[in-house]
C-alpha cells in the first residue's frame, strides 16, 4: 500500500458568508439568498394571516355551537 498524503487547501475558509436564514454558504452581496430573503420577509405577514384565520375559525365554531 502507497501511503499518500492529500495537499494542504490554498484557502482553509472557502469564500462568501452564511445565510442566516438556511443556514448555506451565500455568495450573493448582502449574505443572504434572494428566496431566503423573500422567506424572512413574508414570515410576519403568514403569522398574521394564520392568525387572523384561527380566529374567524374560532369565531365560526361558537356560532354553530350556539344554533
Amino acid at each position: 500500500m502507497m501511503d499518500s498524503k492529500k495537499p494542504v487547501p490554498l484557502m482553509a475558509e472557502p469564500r462568501g458568508s452564511v445565510c442566516p436564514v438556511c443556514g448555506k454558504r451565500s455568495y450573493s452581496l448582502r449574505g443572504i439568498h434572494p428566496q431566503c430573503a423573500v422567506q424572512q420577509a413574508d414570515e410576519p405577514r403568514q403569522k398574521l394571516l394564520a392568525a387572523e384565520k384561527k380566529e374567524k375559525a374560532r369565531l365560526h365554531a361558537e356560532e354553530l355551537s350556539d344554533s
